[in-house]
């Protein structure tokens, strides 16, 4: 028996961390995000109040303590206080520890020993080498032009039970590969599980069709017999763009993890299996699987507890910032087509028209950044026991070839049993003169939310402590649609309300591919949403603010 690399070399100390592509096609795709069909239901309230977001200049800061005044009170930020996008916090103090380090760089030696003196030259050749449980791959910067497909991995949810692939210095290493960087694909089953990919700048040289940064898929969603993919997978702290289909693609397994993460610019071209810039698509509960308390309450306090009520969150999109992913070259002006492109979408997850077995454990989206994307912001599809909370959404459903008119900044569509507390969306609908379906500009549908269970017998979804408004007109669907069941009240949310951040998209809105002139979504004084929030045990601190930035930061994100 060959002894592989990792059990021959001995441990060595990391700085800050302690020692001890495939053409996978529409299986790994967004299942069917953007509602191409027509809705009549009525506004949950109507459109007003004040105009828009409140301009300003601010001073800017360096990182999550930010120095700086300008917050609602005046106040400087408080410890633990959290921007979305990568924190160098987190990266300066994980939750994983490293019983054994091994290197990879850009002037290494795939015949090397993986030592920091005598690194490997590619992450795949990391991989071969069989990592174990505890074991620290660590990257150092420069520029990879080829990805890893990861078929080992960890043993436990603990923090010395992963494999982690770390840049030695957060997002300096470069990896282009435009099929996948990181792939968890149907090479061996059971694939790997436990594994954390932190500090990476994911950039494809291309926007491949099927290209995805981080592609968790096991190529089966035919029947109940399907096998699962991986579970407990982490992708925190990346800068994530350029991929044809989606930025981060988790289908098939649970607890997935996709924390402190930059995503923009995906999903431009997969037109058959179409992507987003955070999907998880068709989950699937991995029965008889024990439960750590690591995995109820991480041991960082920047991750923090996903305990709510008897249970707890298995899957978690947060505190990231995602924009301007839009599929741009599937529809014309002559065949307007479904192109989706979403910031982050839940989808399926009740396996409707795939497995036929429901996915029964709870997902949480909280504190994202999201804006600027060609279909939804936050979009729950066909997927229940999803929490969506202290959310920024603005100015989403942006492609013009998108005929839908289920077009909201968050929503619950075909869902049933979701609550969204503490979140902002801001609309931004086309101007009209006349409502009609299947009409150009079909973003005359754009609106703040939607709540729409399949049925009236379903049960509903709850919405509590959000600030909606619709800037520079009047949806056709009202600035709120709820339906079946599902209620929008302006007593327990704030209807028609500027956030009063402090500069998001004021001199220009943007597109699906540029960014709003103003992106400032931290919230100035005097704004409504300081103090609105709903605490919740899941939640930290700062949520008591609606939104995703806390009022104490001058700049976020």
């Amino acid at each position: 028996m060959k002894t592989s690399t990792f059990a021959m070399l001995a441990c060595s100390v990391a700085v800050g961390i302690s020692c001890g592509s495939s053409s996978g096609g529409s299986g790994a795709a967004d299942g069917g995000g953007a509602d191409a069909s027509a809705s009549s239901g009525s506004s949950g309230s109507s459109s007003g109040g004040s105009s828009g977001s409140s301009s300003g200049t601010s001073v800017g800061d360096s990182g999550p303590h930010d120095a700086s005044s300008g917050g609602g009170d005046g106040s400087l930020p408080g410890p633990g206080l959290q921007k979305p996008g990568p924190s160098p916090d987190l990266f300066a103090a994980p939750f994983y520890k490293c019983m054994r380090n091994f290197y990879v760089a850009t002037n290494g030696s795939d015949s090397a020993d993986g030592s920091q003196a005598h690194p490997w030259l590619t992450l795949q050749h990391a991989d071969d080498s069989g990592p174990m449980a505890g074991d620290c791959i660590n990257v150092q910067p420069g520029t990879y032009g080829t990805g890893v497909t990861i078929s080992h991995g960890g043993n436990l949810a603990s923090s010395t039970g992963y494999v982690v692939y770390r840049c030695s210095t957060l997002d300096a290493c470069k990896i282009t590969d435009p099929g996948a960087a990181f792939a968890f694909e149907t090479s061996t089953f059971p694939m790997p599980n436990y594994v954390v990919i932190d500090g990476f700048e994911l950039a494809a040289s291309s926007a491949q069709t099927y290209g995805q940064g981080v592609k968790v898929w096991d190529g089966n969603e035919s029947g109940t017999t399907a096998p699962n993919s991986s579970h407990h997978v982490w992708v925190m702290n990346n800068i994530i763009h350029g991929y044809g289909q989606t930025g981060v693609q988790m289908n098939d397994g649970e607890f997935f993890y996709t924390i402190h993460n930059t995503i923009h610019d995906n999903a431009n071209v997969t037109c058959d299996a179409q992507g987003s810039g955070i999907s998880y698509v068709v989950l699937k509960a991995f029965g008889g699987y024990q439960a750590t308390p690591d995995d109820k309450t991480n041991p960082s306090p920047l991750v923090g507890s996903f305990v709510t009520g008897s249970s707890f969150f298995h899957n978690v999109v947060e505190w990231n910032v995602v924009y301007d992913n839009a599929l741009t070259q599937c529809g014309t002006a002559g065949n307007a087509y479904d192109t989706d492109g979403n910031d982050i979408i839940m989808d399926t997850l009740n396996n409707q028209g795939s497995t036929g077995v429901a996915y029964p454990e709870q997902t949480l989206v909280a504190f994202n950044v999201v804006y600027n994307a060609g279909g939804g912001g936050v979009h729950v599809f066909n997927s229940e026991y999803v929490t969506v909370a202290n959310n920024s959404c603005f100015n989403v459903y942006l492609d013009p070839f998108n005929s839908g008119s289920a077009r909201a900044c968050i929503d619950s569509t075909g869902s049933y049993g979701d609550t969204f507390i503490n979140n902002i969306a801001v609309a931004i609908p086309a101007s009209h003169s006349t409502c009609a379906y299947g009409t150009a500009p079909y973003a005359m549908w754009n609106n703040a939310f939607i709540g729409s269970p399949p049925s009236s017998s379903s049960a509903a979804d709850t919405f509590g402590h959000n600030i909606s408004d619709a800037l520079g007109g009047t949806s056709c669907q009202g600035e709120v649609l709820v339906n079946n069941g599902d209620v929008y009240s302006c007593s327990s949310n704030k209807c028609g309300t500027s956030p009063g951040w402090v500069d998001v998209g004021t001199t220009s809105a943007g597109t699906e591919t540029t960014q709003p002139v103003g992106a400032n979504f931290a919230l100035a004084p005097g704004s409504p949403a300081i103090g609105y929030g709903q605490t919740e045990t899941y939640l930290p601190a700062q949520s008591v603010d609606v939104g995703a930035c806390a009022h104490a930061f001058s700049t976020c994100p």
